[in-house]
């Protein structure tokens, strides 16, 4: 459908024949709305003020008018009070102004509202201002030049007339007659509003007046302008380049106001009670002072007050493109000028100076805290700085308030404005600061100190604040301000008088740097906001380490500055300010001079200071250590932070020691006085050294000739003290002082002889001693005895030396030398143990002090646990005894606890008989003997109290134990718990990696002749060694078999094993669990899913199974085989709807689309996920389909199953367009209108929005629409249908087209739009949108979508559904009270009509009636006659007339047409009647028929003395509530098993039969769309379903009709199969179960008739419902069974007069239609009923 023409449409629109119509105004109503918008105050005097000064006047008069003209001005008037005055009433007021006249265009103008002044370059914006005075004036005149105006309104419509006056008139002169008399206005806000107005205007003289009195004159004066010229530091332009300033001027602007007292005047009180008040009370606490008014005689009086400011005019040029020009033009009715004005007022200090400070009356002239923005009049919008900026092109709002910044055209030319002030402002701070500057010029810094309070005032009257009430327009001046800036910086004043920023370093405490220009700290703490935005924006730095690197370089530090640089570089460092990379710079750049030597000292190259405690500030220092006069004044945590550390005295001694040729007097191996500085500095700081540092110093000297002796300068080690007098020709040192004897100890001076001079000069006989005689040879003892003496002083190497060389004898052997360290001290113990004893004369005294050095050269007082192991592991036994006992007395005492045991040597004795002398190492046995269960060796039991002293475990090593358990698996059950025990009273010692050792290993028996989950599992593990033949004993994993009873749902195909409450909790630990996990469960389902399905006993369980197996998703994908086994596997039940057609009609809903679920496993390839659920029904038999639930569609989808859209192409066929436009318009404007509230309501994911629909998609209506779907089956098939549909969408170049045909189903519309607007619709919204499109407006309003009125609509509905249930009840309870009472009636009828025939006619023996309650409760036939065995008679009713009785069978025998005999006879044997044999027929008269009930067929009561007594029948109303409470104990079937074993039992009231019950063992298939659930025999393939569908939706229906006979409920009803059996029914308690094979075989097929089909099962249905109320084939049973069928006969036989009627048949069976003959031919139905087999209870 092509898009409407607007533009033809609006032509035709404005050339019609219509009348044309003006839009009409209500004038007052409109001037009231304008007036709403003025809320400030003197609004009228502001308006008129602003075309005073548009008009170029120079001077005005306010004339305030009272109601006492006319009496004697004011002026005139003689006031007792002064303060009278302010109580007249003001009648009217005259403003006057001496502009220019009013022009013609002037007065057209002002009877035009919202025509404002086109003169650009004029205040006036809107034209309608001068409607303000409409506020308090309802006629105002106006007079000018030579011409009037008056204004008069009539009704809501203002009108004018103008007219010519005689003379022409100066002044331009309003007249504001008030509507009533008014108070005189705030005279003191009115004088400080007029003094204000005075600043930015060209007016020149204002003057107020009351009546004649002159109460203010205010004059402004002003200087010539002066031309500024701008910095070239700054650009005049804004960054858009609109605006830029083309030149400046400045002028000095005196005001001057002469004022009368009074109007300054403010009564202390107006309160006029008398006496105190508590509002008097408390004013003596308020916190604003109280303004003392003037006496009263000055109130009349005039005072004078001036004030002094400086204004700045900016010309700006502006450049507006011509689009942006025409919008603004459009909004403001004049064009954007070319060139325009902006002014800013300020005070410089030297005029604050010059102004009087109590001039209150220009409070709001002098910008002290608050500039205003002034569009020609002040505005309540602040400017953020202390200045006032005037901008006649600003546009403002329209009560002219407020600076407009909402439309987008009007905010970007006010925005560029402001920026312009800001830029303006920037160059009025530069020449502030330029005057400063010259001021400033030649002075020294002292000097300059005067100039820091004209420079406070600057930088606080440009300091930035928010502005009010819009904070953007003072960050738009602002950034004017900042922005201009063309190298971002400022003008301030130094210490070295005005400079630019980039110059200037904000003040520190740096004091080394001279030539840095600073900022005074004064100036710092008077203007910290401004000085805080130079920091913000990076304008103003600190000092840099550039800068204090220039200042070193350019000159080197001396004196104070040297230290003072020190010190603030350490504070630097020490408040982690400066990095020691920053430092390293520094140092480097700083030099400094040094004061002895005169040399410059590079601070760089410093790493040391000199410590005067522990050295001398007169000896040589290493070129990196700086003097100790450059320091002494600093702390030693300064110098640290600096980085630099003390020389220590090693360092220093390595300096003494690598210098080259030193002079001699500072050489301390060549001179003996530097000898003794050096020596007695290094003892000095001996003790302070470190071991590592003592040692350095050591090897530094010990090789050097550094020790002064007698003998001259000798090495350490060659100098002996003076103590040593063995030898003359010794090097004794000379006498060093104050170096301590420990220190040259350490050096190596010696105390004692070497041991080489000993062995050389003492153990040699020709040598002499000290004294020059020979003596004999020394013995070991003689030897050992010396050095006793001398061990003080044997230096260590000495020591060390004498315990490697032999020189002690030992007992045992004769003649040769021993080490010390290889002797034993002697002791009988050790002489039994056969150790090497030294040999020693005489008594061995272990406290001498031979003994002590002994033992410190190695001597052993007893054996090491290695040379004990190494006795007790030889073969001498008695030996070795001895040793075990001698180590186990003396562990303690040798501290052999202290030694390690070799654990490589076999010497422990087993305790097993069987190890015959076996010897073990202490890893190789253990002492609990529970150990032995495994097969580990066991310590011999006496030693077990010892066996921790020998390193013995209690237990083998768990890793072993467990490599043992894998190894030799338990063979028995017996074995297998003494284990399992074992290891379980080790739990926790058992680790994490134990567990996963075990937990996979099999050494678990099991003794059953399968393992499902071990074949399962090793089917995907490929592990099956371990799984041994069925039959024999087996070992499976811990992790394979599960603890506890084998009663468990998986009992079958899992391994169940127990221990017992000992042993179990070590499988437990090893990975058995009480059930399968997940994981299990999901190997085992996967490889044998069909068994599992049989297992669980249907769907049910296995759906549940597979839920869980879905929550677990999340785990079962870390095991990436199982997956992929998942994916491959028929594992996953799916459905297909099988569809269902009953023969010959629909069902009885109306539904023709009946289905039948079939369950099926398949794979993932085999299945879908039905996302499209349309067109998953017309291809719903031809694809299986996961269940639909979220859960399981997602686990589905996760493994691959494809969604059913994926498989499914569509295609539409479009029709020819339809010329139906309006019909279309329609429901795209349906369309729109509720989408937006189905969206609302919506909490999905939405796609697009309503909007999106409103602009994308259009509606169009054609013929007809097609839809062809293919669908691609797994196998390569592809099936199509095409349907007919009544909307469709298509896309061409972005827009959705959505085609209807003429008759479209809101439906269709509705699932098209639904997967436009959502991402992932469900049915459910589609419907919920089709309700909204079929709901009107007012409807759904009312209904609000609330969910509480929902759930009472249902809550209603459910009210009245019950009470039509008791409705019915109470009508059926009346129906059968109503039966009752006409019983009771007929039986006294009849008892009446008996009692009277009985003097007539001799009474017949009668039939005795049933003795079960109720039974047949008719009478016999009139005239019966009964024959047994050739003759004999019965007892019977004889009557006189063969008229019909209203019997049971003859009521049936009306309703089905049947012969007089056979029905019945068939009919009997249905209801269960004749299971004996002794019946017979016989006949009666001509018409008649006769029936013989046998004794089985009626039974009669038991009676006192064998005698038949009459019984009254059971009533009709007893009976029909017996019957419906059987009918209320039927109930559905709720499991998916039936098994019952067969029973037979003996009927008591009969002899002639027994009750056989056959047994049943199904299963559940599925459910029919009616509700009815099959079954099916276990040994029935599942795939009977799909050849039977037809035949059993007929079935069910037929079910569905008899369950609504009764009203049973659907649940109870359940259809069964079974191939073989005599069963065609069974009552399961209160589950009613009917067998299909029988109706397949009887009236499945063709020809047999629909009523047979019912007649047949309500019959057997009725004999079921029996069994609710006697579950045995008796009597009693087959009363209940003749009483259902009586009671709902005629309900039945409705149902088959239907059947009948339609024709219908239901299949194969004995159906005849017979013509009757004669009598015009009448066609009668003959119904042959099959008699059923034996039915089962």
């Amino acid at each position: 459908m092509a898009a409407l023409d607007y533009n033809a449409l609006r032509a035709q629109t404005l050339v019609s024949s219509h009348e044309e119509e003006a839009v009409t105004v209500n004038t007052r109503a409109l001037i009231d709305k304008v007036l709403a918008r003025y809320s400030g105050e003197h609004t009228t005097l502001r308006e008129l003020l602003q075309n005073a000064a548009d008009a170029n006047a120079t001077t005005v008069e306010i004339r305030l008018q009272s109601t006492v003209t006319g009496q004697g001005s004011a002026a005139e008037l003689s006031l007792e009070d002064p303060r009278d005055l302010l109580k007249l009433k003001i009648r009217r007021m005259l403003v006057k102004n001496d502009g220019q006249a009013f022009r013609e265009e002037d007065w057209q103008r002002l009877k035009r509202i919202a025509e404002g002044n086109p003169d650009e370059t004029k205040i006036g914006a809107f034209g309608v201002g001068f409607y303000s005075v409409f506020a308090d004036c309802e006629e105002p005149f106006v007079s000018s030049g030579d011409q009037a105006m008056a204004f008069y309104w009539k009704g809501n419509q203002l009108f004018t007339r103008r007219a010519k006056l005689p003379n022409f008139d100066k002044w331009t002169t309003f007249l504001l007659e008030s509507r009533e008399p008014t108070e005189i206005p705030d005279l003191k806000g009115l004088c400080k509003f007029l003094a204000t107005s005075l600043t930015f205007v060209k007016l020149s003289s204002i003057s107020l007046y009351i009546d004649n009195r002159c109460l203010l004159t205010l004059t402004k004066k002003s200087s010539p302008p002066m031309p500024l010229i701008i910095p070239s530091t700054l650009d005049p332009s804004t960054q858009s380049k609109v605006m830029r300033i083309a030149g400046v001027t400045t002028e000095s602007v005196q005001i001057d106001a002469k004022y009368m007292n009074i109007t300054q005047y403010s009564p202390a009180s107006t309160n006029t009670t008398t006496g105190p008040t508590i509002l008097s009370f408390f004013s003596r606490f308020a916190s604003q002072p109280v303004v003392t008014a003037p006496p009263d005689k000055d109130l009349l009086s005039h005072s004078i007050k001036t004030i002094f400011l400086r204004i700045a005019n900016a010309v700006v040029h502006t450049s507006v493109d011509r689009k942006s020009a025409a919008e603004l033009e459009r909004a403001t009715k004049k064009p954007p000028p070319k060139v325009t004005q902006l002014s800013i007022l300020t005070m410089s200090k030297p005029e604050h100076d010059a102004s009087e400070k109590d001039a209150h009356i220009f409070e709001n002239v002098v910008p002290t805290s608050a500039g205003k923005v002034f569009i020609g009049f002040p505005t309540h919008q602040t400017t953020g700085i202390k200045a006032h900026i005037s901008a006649h092109s600003v546009i403002p709002t329209v009560e002219r308030e407020s600076i407009d910044l909402n439309a987008r055209i009007v905010k970007e030319w006010n925005v560029e404005l402001l920026k312009i002030a800001g830029i303006l402002s920037r160059i009025m701070y530069h020449d502030e600061m330029s005057t400063i500057g010259r001021q400033a010029k030649g002075l020294n810094s002292k000097d300059i100190e005067a100039l820091y309070d004209h420079a406070i005032h600057v930088m606080q009257q440009f300091t930035f604040t928010d502005s009010t009430p819009s904070s953007t327009v003072g960050q738009y001046i602002m950034s004017g301000f900042w922005s201009c800036s063309k190298d971002n910086t400022i003008e301030l004043l130094s210490t070295k008088g005005v400079l630019s920023s980039q110059k200037i370093r904000l003040s520190t405490d740096i004091s080394f740097l001279e030539g840095l220009p600073m900022l005074p700290k004064p100036l710092a703490l008077g203007a910290p906001e401004f000085i805080k935005t130079l920091v913000d924006y990076s304008i103003l730095i600190e000092v840099t380490m550039a800068d204090i690197i220039n200042q070193l370089e350019s000159k080197a530090l001396s004196g104070e500055q040297i230290t003072e640089f020190l010190k603030w570089a350490a504070k630097q460092r020490l408040s982690q300010d400066m990095a020691p990379e920053a430092l390293k710079t520094l140092l480097d750049s700083a030099v400094i001079s040094n004061a002895e030597s005169g040399l410059p000292i590079t601070l760089g190259t410093i790493k040391h200071t000199v410590n005067k405690s522990k050295l001398h500030d007169d000896i040589p220092l290493p070129a990196d250590t700086i003097p100790f006069q450059v320091t002494k004044s600093m702390t030693p945590k300064e110098l640290e932070a600096i980085g630099w550390t003390e020389l220590g005295v090693a360092e220093w001694l390595n300096f003494l020691c690598n210098r080259r040729s030193p002079p001699v007097a500072v050489d301390f191996s060549l001179s003996a006085e530097f000898a003794q500085l050096v020596l007695s500095i290094l003892s000095k700081n001996w003790e302070k050294e470190s071991q590592p540092r003592r040692e350095y110093m050591v090897n530094c000297l010990k090789n050097r000739t550094c020790i002064p002796t007698k003998q001259g300068m000798r090495k350490p080690g060659e100098a002996y003290f003076p103590t040593v007098k063995l030898f003359a020709d010794l090097p004794i040192i000379a006498q060093l002082s104050g170096i301590k004897e420990k220190f040259l100890l350490a050096l190596g001076v010696r105390k004692t002889v070497e041991l080489k001079i000993v062995f050389d000069r003492l153990m040699d006989e020709n040598v002499a001693d000290i004294t020059g005689e020979k003596r004999a040879k020394w013995s070991h003892v003689d030897l050992i005895k010396y050095l006793v003496g001398v061990q003080d002083d044997i230096p260590p190497e000495d020591i060390t030396r004498l315990k490697g060389t032999p020189i002690c004898k030992s007992e045992v052997a004769s003649g040769g030398l021993y080490k010390v360290s290889s002797l034993y001290e002697p002791n009988e113990q050790l002489r039994r143990l056969k150790l090497p004893i030294l040999q020693w004369p005489g008594e061995w005294r272990p406290a001498s002090n031979e003994a002590k050095f002994l033992l410190k050269l190695g001597l052993q007082k007893f054996p090491t646990a290695t040379d004990l192991v190494g006795l007790m592991g030889g073969t001498d036994r008695p030996l070795a005894e001895l040793a075990l006992q001698y180590f186990i007395i003396n562990y303690l005492t040798n501290e052999y606890n202290q030694q390690s045991i070799p654990m490589n040597v076999s010497f422990l004795p087993l305790d097993s008989p069987e190890s015959k002398g076996q010897l073990v190492t202490p890893s190789g046995c253990y002492y609990n003997p529970k150990a032995a269960i495994l097969g580990f060796a066991v310590l011999r039991k006496d030693l077990h109290p010892h066996a921790e002293k020998f390193k013995v475990q209690k237990d083998p090593d768990m890793n072993r134990a467990v490599s043992m358990l894998i190894s030799s698996p338990p063979q028995t059950q017996k074995n297998a718990t003494e284990q399992f025990g074992y290891f379980a009273s080790r739990l926790s010692e058992i680790m994490p990696h134990h567990v996963h050792r075990l937990s996979s290993a099999p050494f678990v028996p099991v003794f059953a002749d399968k393992s499902a989950i071990s074949t399962a599992i090793s089917h995907f593990t490929g592990d099956s060694k371990s799984h041994p033949a069925s039959g024999k004993v087996k070992h499976l994993a811990p992790s394979a078999c599960y603890l506890g009873s084998k009663t468990s749902l998986y009992a079958d195909v899992f391994d169940f094993v127990d221990f017992g409450l000992e042993a179990n909790p070590f499988l437990w630990k090893c990975g058995s669990k009480n059930e399968p996990t997940t994981i299990e469960v999901a190997y085992l389902l996967v490889r044998e899913p069909a068994r599992l399905l049989d297992a669980f006993g249907g769907y049910q369980k296995y759906l549940s199974v597979l839920r869980t197996l879905a929550e677990q998703y999340s785990t079962l994908k870390k095991d990436k085989q199982l997956i992929a086994a998942m994916r491959k596997s028929p594992f996953l039940l799916a459905t297909m709807d099988l569809p269902v057609t009953e023969v010959n009609e629909k069902s009885e809903h109306g539904d023709d689309d009946q289905t039948i679920k079939e369950y099926q496993l398949a794979n993932v390839s085999q299945i879908v996920v039905s996302d499209d659920f349309v067109a998953y029904n017309l291809f719903k038999d031809k694809v299986l389909v996961a269940p639909q639930e979220d859960l399981l569609e997602d686990f589905y989808q996760a493994l691959g199953v494809v969604t059913f859209s994926s498989i499914i192409s569509e295609a539409y066929t479009i029709g020819m367009p339809v010329s139906a436009v309006a019909k279309a318009q329609e429901l795209q404007k349906l369309i729109l209108e509720r989408i937006r509230i189905f969206l609302h309501s919506q909490t999905e994911s939405i796609r697009h929005d309503a909007k999106w629909i409103e602009k994308n998609v259009r509606v169009d209506m054609v013929q007809r629409i097609r839809l062809r779907r293919s669908l691609k089956l797994s196998n390569g098939q592809q099936i199509a249908k095409v349907q007919e549909v009544t909307a469709a969408i298509t896309e061409y170049q972005g827009i959705k087209a959505l085609y209807v045909s003429p008759q479209y189903q809101l439906f269709d519309v509705s699932q098209l739009l639904v997967n436009l607007v959502l991402f992932k619709p469900k049915l459910h919204s589609s419907l919920l949108l089709e309700s909204l499109l079929t709901t009107d407006l007012v409807t759904l309003k009312a209904r609000g979508y609330n969910v509480d009125r929902i759930l009472k609509a249902r809550a209603a509905e459910a009210r009245l559904a019950e009470q039509a249930r008791r409705q019915r009840d109470e009508e059926r309870a009346k129906a059968v009270e109503a039966e009752a009472r006409a019983d009771s009636e007929r039986s006294k009828l009849e008892t009446d009509r008996n009692r009277s025939s009985v003097g007539d006619h001799k009474k017949p023996k009668e039939i005795e009636g049933p003795a079960m309650p109720g039974g047949f409760n008719t009478s016999p036939p009139r005239h019966s006659k009964s024959s047994s065995g050739g003759g004999g008679s019965s007892s019977s009713f004889i009557q006189n007339s063969p008229a019909p009785v209203s019997t049971f069978f003859n009521k049936m025998k009306g309703h089905l047409g049947f012969d007089s005999h056979k029905p019945h006879e068939s009919l009997q044997n249905m209801l269960g009647q004749g299971h004996g044999s002794g019946s017979g027929s016989g006949s009666g008269g001509a018409g008649g028929s006769s029936t013989t009930l046998t004794p089985q067929e009626t039974t009669a009561a038991p009676v006192d003395d064998g005698k038949n007594q009459s019984h009254k029948p059971t009533k009709p109303h007893v009976l029909r509530s017996n019957l419906h409470n059987a009918i209320a104990a039927s109930r559905a079937h709720d499991s998916n098993k039936v098994f019952s074993p067969a029973q037979t039992q003996q009927v008591k009231e009969q002899k002639t039969y027994c009750d056989s019950k056959p047994g049943q063992d199904i299963k559940f298939l599925t459910e029919m769309p009616s509700g009815i659930r099959i079954f099916i025999d276990r040994s029935v393939d599942p795939s009977f379903l799909r050849p039977n569908i037809t035949d059993l939706n007929a079935f069910s229906t037929i079910l569905v009709e008899i369950g609504a006979v009764f009203d049973l409920p659907t649940s109870t009803i359940h259809i069964y199969y079974d191939e073989t059996g005599p069963t065609i029914a069974f009552n399961l308690n209160g589950s009613l179960f009917f067998n299909f094979r029988y109706y397949r075989e009887l009236h499945a097929g063709g020809g047999v008739r629909r009523s047979e089909a019912l007649v047949y099962w309500f019959v057997t249905a009725c004999h079921e419902l029996a069994h609710n109320v006697v579950k045995d084939h008796s009597s009693d049973h087959s009363f209940y069974t003749e009483s259902f069928v009586q009671m709902y006969f005629e309900e039945m036989m409705a149902r088959v007069a239907r059947a009948e009627g339609g024709g219908g048949v239901v299949g194969g069976g004995q159906a005849a239609v017979a013509a009757g003959g004669g009598g015009g031919g009448a066609v009668t139905r003959q119904l042959v009923v099959q008699p059923p087999p034996p039915y089962d209870g």
